[in-house]
Formats: structure tokens, sequence, C-alpha cells
């Protein structure tokens, strides 16, 4: 990652059945890590309480996949608005070196980011468990129509990113680009390019440290991936994994009987009712 500069961390896709979502990922040919429950503030006051969530992760050399659903409705869901919009990427994250200087250029760039927040949790380990450490800058809901955008410092990444957890039988090795989708003359890529700080080409915005985020009007989104539409306007409704064997995904759609199709610029895609909520393509790297 340069220093200094933000690069692609990950996503978040947030399904209601965790099970389903899981076994759809696995089908794809993703390996994911253990399940793990989520914690955090909830209404009552208590500050680390346990969520109605958890997630699994799907690690690459580069970046991840993540995926959220309930596993205790009974608990606090503070994904529920996310949920009652739509299935699929709620959340868009980028690593950065050290939150406190990226907090400083960004807060100099963009408003609607709160200072940040030293997060912990126990992560899945081998067999036991290990202490996750991040601090996260997250936006304000309310100004982020696309949904919730965070930057993070990790501070112990050894921890997820396990040597074990990166063989997958699709070959998926980087998280190259997450796409987003609005109406043309939506401040969606203006918001971006202020996010990441730097300005777009033709929609797609590179990031300092790697991978895309990209802008896509409904018709250019529907051309690119033969005529897909998304859930919502504006949102982030696809991403595109980096592969070191395209036959591998290929080979796992077809086993598991799932269609796939090739996108305008000749990568392999999955549509996003097969995909948990997002279209998921594969290119080689």
């Amino acid at each position: 990652m340069t220093k200094g500069g933000l690069s692609l961390d990950h996503v978040g896709f947030m399904v209601r059945d965790l099970d389903a979502g899981a076994a759809r990922w696995r089908d794809l040919g993703f390996q994911l890590a253990a399940r793990s429950p989520q914690m955090g503030a909830t209404p009552d006051g208590a500050v680390m309480a346990p969520w109605a969530t958890a997630n699994h992760c799907a690690m690459f050399e580069r970046g991840y996949l993540e995926l959220i659903g309930i596993t205790d409705p009974t608990k606090h869901n503070p994904w529920t608005a996310f949920l009652d919009r739509f299935e699929g990427i709620h959340i868009t994250a980028f690593r950065c070196p050290e939150a406190e200087t990226a907090y400083a250029a960004l807060a100099q760039r963009i408003d609607g980011f709160d200072p940040p927040l030293q997060r912990r949790r126990d992560a899945p380990y081998g067999d036991g468990v290990r202490e996750f450490r991040f601090r996260n800058i997250f936006s304000q809901d309310a100004l982020f129509p696309e949904g919730r955008f965070i930057v993070i410092e990790h501070q112990t990444p050894e921890v997820i990113w396990q040597p074990a957890l990166m063989t997958h039988p699709n070959g998926a090795v980087s998280f190259e680009e997450v796409v987003f989708c609005a109406e043309p003359g939506s401040p969606t890529q203006g918001r971006l390019e202020a996010i990441i700080g730097a300005e777009a080409d033709g929609g797609h915005i590179a990031l300092p440290g790697g991978g895309v985020a990209t802008v896509l009007s409904p018709a250019d989104y529907a051309a690119r991936f033969d005529g897909a539409a998304a859930p919502d306007l504006p949102c982030a409704a696809a991403v595109v994994i980096g592969v070191d064997d395209m036959a591998k995904p290929a080979a796992c759609l077809e086993s598991s009987g799932i269609m796939s199709k090739r996108s305008s610029d000749g990568t392999l895609f999955v549509s996003a009712d097969d995909a948990n909520g997002g279209i998921v393509a594969f290119r080689p790297v």
C-alpha cells in the first residue's frame, strides 16, 4: 500500500440468512473464514454488547469480501435500515496506513465523517481466537445514500489475513474493483473522489494504494453487465475479483450449477440474484 494513500480494503454484503449466504459464496468458489459474532454499541447504552449479526470473510492477498447476516434476531441489529433497503452491498471500506493522519486529510476534503474509533473483537484464528484490533473512520449514514463508507487502519492484519484462508477454489487473489451505480449528474462520483483523494478518469477512480472505485450510470451499468439493473440508486452494486486462472471460477460455477455471463469488458460474472445481492465478477490478474 502506498504510504499515505488509501487502498481498496473490502466491501460488506448484508443478507438476512447468513447460513444461506455463506453456502452461496462457497458455491461461487470462495473459502470463508469461520463465523465471527459482531459486537458494538446498543440502544441501552452498552458500549460493546453482542449484536444480532455475525460475519464470514473471504480473504485475498489484497483485500477481502465480508458477508454479514442475522444469527440472533432477538438482539440489536444496527443494520436494519440497510437490510430494509435491499440485500446486497452496503459497506465500502478503504484502508489507510494510520487513522489520525487519514482523518485529518479526509476532513479537509469532505464533511460527514466521524473521528477514528478504536475497535477490537475476537476473531477466529486456527482452532481458537485472537484479538483483532483496528481503527474505523465511519461516514455519517444520513449524508451518504450510497451506503456506509469506512476508512480503516488495520492494527493486527495478521490476525485476519491468515495464509490458510487465502487459497480459494475459484483462484481469487485480489479485490480489484467496486462498482457504484448512480444517475447521471449524481454527486456520488464527487463524493468518492473526495473520500479517496483522487480524480476520476472516465468514471474510474484509481486508489493510490491499489484498487479502483467506478461510478456508472444505469445505462452504462446495464451495458457492462448484460442488461443488469442495480437494486437501488445510488448504491454499490458489483465487485470485481482478480483470479490467478480463469478456468477456476468457471469450473466452480459449472460444478455448482450457477449461470455465468461475460461482461462488456470480458470479465466472467454472476448476477446479483445468484451472489447475495451484488454482481460478482472475475478477471485474470
